[in-house]
């Protein structure tokens, strides 16, 4: 073999490991990342905040009513706009009429990294009930907190919102209070029939109405979902266990029960999920439900939290890593390093040929 010959073999071999060396580190980073996302997930999931929303509850009681036609309704739907808007999201009202009231949805857009990616949407209603809903003179007089129905949703859902505000999802995420919902789910229908006609695509659609009483001093929650396989109904039963949630939660397939946002969604032919706490004989087992006594003091911020913290992992399982620079700058490290390997291992043969031959 001639020494060029020689010398090539020799820096082939060489080129060789160091190319299978990077190789194998960049599987190792591969799994460091990996174990990276599921600790940034775990440390998402425990960032939720029941003081926050308990905050949020309070606050939203604190209007007296929200009765979709009142002008403190109005006022707690500003109230919700701001929070989202302060989270950074792009935040706007959705104006509709209902029974010749101006009333309005409010979203907050978190927008994903791959526009032809299906959404998701995270919903609740901000309306409330206390009696004489249909007398208008009257029903705007009577006082309806509606702490649980629905300010511990909403809650939820602005959790939510402040706590993925600072991740790129690959699919865009939008956060919705519905308005008008307990006088037949007008806010959601309208809503989800102009995002159906406009062809917005959406993975999945979950309502939360209704997480924060608890009979007894366990957590309880029930998914209603479309069909026995529902990707974020699933993912969400797994993130108990993944996430050793103080939870008990039961899945109910199947589209018996309508009476919260989440149908009208199955109307427009979207999958979708109400997320509520138990029931007992097909209705809340909270006593105060849509009656003035509907306050704070009777909440759980325990439940809520573990409930929030259920649909937020549920949600984190079924996407990708939160977005980070390091993934990106690994693959162009790793990259260079194999193009600087082979550059010079080929300016060597070069050089040594060139000396041979002289």
């Amino acid at each position: 073999m001639n020494p060029t010959m020689h010398m090539a073999s020799t820096i082939a071999r060489s080129m060789a490991a160091a190319v299978l060396a990077l190789l194998l580190a960049a599987v190792t980073l591969g799994g460091a990342l990996a174990e990276a996302a599921g600790e940034a997930k775990a440390d998402m999931v425990s960032s939720v905040s029941g003081e926050r929303m308990m905050a949020t509850v309070d606050a939203l009681a604190q209007f007296g009513t929200r009765v979709f036609y009142t002008s403190s309704s109005a006022d707690s739907s500003a109230y919700v706009h701001d929070r989202l808007a302060d989270l950074g999201l792009w935040v706007y009202y959705q104006d509709l009429n209902v029974s010749d009231f101006a009333v309005r949805n409010v979203v907050a857009v978190l927008n994903g990294t791959d526009r032809d990616a299906p959404q998701t949407l995270f919903g609740a209603h901000y309306d409330s009930s206390g009696g004489n809903l249909w007398n208008f003179s009257v029903g705007g007089t009577v006082l309806a907190p509606g702490a649980d129905d629905d300010a511990s949703g909403v809650a939820a859902v602005i959790e939510l919102a402040t706590v993925l505000s600072g991740v790129h999802p690959k699919g865009t995420v939008k956060f919705v209070a519905f308005t008008a919902e307990e006088a037949g789910l007008n806010g959601s229908r309208y809503f989800a029939e102009r995002e159906r006609a406009q062809g917005v695509a959406y993975s999945n659609t979950a309502i939360l109405d209704m997480i924060g009483y608890r009979m007894e001093s366990a957590n309880e929650a029930l998914i209603f979902q479309d069909y026995d396989a529902n990707s974020l109904g699933d993912s969400m039963s797994k993130a108990v266990r993944d996430y050793s949630l103080d939870l008990s939660v039961t899945q109910v397939a199947g589209k018996e029960m309508t009476g919260s946002d989440h149908a009208s969604f199955w109307a427009a032919g979207y999958p979708s999920l109400l997320v509520i706490e138990a029931f007992s004989s097909r209705l809340p087992e909270n006593p105060y439900y849509h009656t003035s006594l509907d306050i704070p003091d009777y909440l759980s911020p325990d439940q809520m939290v573990e409930v929030t913290k259920m649909v937020l992992g549920g949600f984190l399982s079924l996407e990708s890593a939160p977005s980070s620079s390091i993934p990106t700058t690994a693959v162009i490290i790793i990259g260079a390093a194999v193009i600087a390997t082979v550059a010079a291992g080929a300016i060597l043969i070069i050089r040594r040929h060139r000396e041979w031959e002289t």
